[in-house]
């Protein structure tokens, strides 16, 4: 979708052709009437109209950077790859965060909260009753339930559609640090304080397999695609994965030596990657008993992971405060996505794989866009535009663009 967009100007605006005269100016009134527009462009096409509205918000954000420059001197900085919406809207960390739908986000924090954040209307569309310390979160395939596990020794399942509680599992007087659904919806991974991993149904909540999976905390879990095995990692700093129905041990690993922070299991059945208190990533083969391969760039620990749904990319978040996109077959690096005030402590793709939500150490949450383009798209449209409004634009190196007033 072609998008046509009013002048951004902070001084008189220059002459306009008859035709642009008679666009229409999402600016006009500020943010009530870029809400009209956003809402006036749901009804078209899902993939468009969603993608239009993140421009509008993107390039008014920009318009409110502008307002602020009042001499030659002064200048800002945009990042090109900047989240396209954040918000501070937890007092303290964020531990976890998860899509509940196509465009709600829900987050919990060390205050205890848990949050279901709109990032299109920018808004908090509603505070769940119950407190988590320090949550994990986690839907069904459907995304009809957000489970959320936490040190309070239960997993609390809630309704999405109406943040209504459905029951209460209590863990038998032990923390949760982790938590995961199989594929098909019927089962849920508890990983508990004290080393053991609880496999519970959903809907009767009867458990079907406790076992002891590591020497400290469970940290981190996670189903291949298939089902038909699962990922545990620990504090003890030992990745094992198991086979189902019944858990019976297939490999293990203790050659990270620090704790597991977060893992993926791949569709083969035998590849797991694993971030751990380190700035690399690997890739570990059950079957090989190895390492074999790397992801190599963050400057600080990596705390996240998340595999994009068509199973091709994978995302990182990092003590560096950036996240990083990484094709997974060849282990390159393909964006790396910065204009974080703190450490990611976890991140989520979407369901169509065009987006990433992320909760970071400040206690704020932030949408991205995946595309490579999506940034670049938007400030290739405002550029001439701030050049013909009296503006020096220039790129840097470090993927930001300096704006600044020009002399006369």
């Amino acid at each position: 979708m072609t998008l046509k967009i009013g002048l951004i100007c902070m001084s008189e605006d220059p002459p306009r052709d008859e035709e642009s005269e008679n666009l229409p100016n999402p600016f006009a009134g500020l943010s009530g009437d870029i809400k009209e527009r956003i809402e006036e462009e749901k009804k078209s096409a899902a993939q468009d109209e969603q993608q239009a509205a993140l421009d509008f918000i993107r390039i008014f954000r920009l318009k409110e950077r502008l307002s602020t420059l009042q001499a030659p001197n002064e200048q800002i900085e945009v990042m090109l790859s900047g989240p396209l919406v954040s918000k501070t809207i937890h007092k303290d960390p964020v531990t976890s965060v998860s899509f509940i739908d196509d465009s709600i986000c829900a987050s919990v924090g060390m205050d205890q909260r848990i949050h279901f954040w709109d990032p299109i209307d920018d808004t908090v569309v509603k505070t769940l009753d119950q407190t988590a310390y320090k949550g994990q979160l986690v839907t069904t395939p459907d995304r009809s339930i957000l489970a959320c596990g936490s040190l309070d020794k239960t997993v609390q399942m809630w309704s999405t559609s109406d943040g209504e509680l459905i029951q209460t599992l209590d863990l038998g007087g032990f923390g949760v640090l982790s938590v995961a659904i199989h594929p098909d919806g019927s089962m849920m991974a508890s990983g508990l304080y004290n080393g053991n991993v609880r496999l519970t149904n959903i809907k009767t909540l009867e458990t079907h397999a406790e076992f002891r999976a590591h020497e400290g905390a469970v940290t981190a879990l996670s189903f291949s695609s298939t089902g038909n095995t699962f990922a545990t990692g620990g504090q003890d700093g030992s990745v094992n994965v198991w086979k189902l129905p019944d858990p019976t041990h297939i490999a293990g690993s203790s050659e990270f030596g620090k704790p597991i922070n977060s893992l993926v299991m791949l569709d083969d059945d035998r590849s797991v990657l694993v971030a751990f208190d380190h700035k690399l990533i690997h890739r570990w083969n059950t079957q090989e008993r190895e390492i074999n391969g790397t992801f190599s760039g963050h400057s600080g620990e990596v705390y996240s992971l998340s595999i994009s749904p068509d199973r091709t990319l994978l995302a990182s978040g990092s003590k560096d405060n950036t996240i990083r996109i990484w094709d997974i077959d060849s282990f390159i690096e393909r964006k790396t996505l910065r204009g974080n005030r703190g450490r990611i402590n976890d991140v989520r793709f979407s369901n169509d794989g065009d987006y990433l939500f992320s909760g970071n150490s400040e206690g704020e949450v932030a949408y991205w866009g995946v595309q490579l383009d999506v940034t670049q798209r938007v400030l290739d449209i405002v550029e001439q535009m701030l050049i013909d409004g009296g503006f020096n634009v220039r790129r840097t190196r470090k993927q930001t663009v300096l704006i600044s007033l020009a002399t006369n």
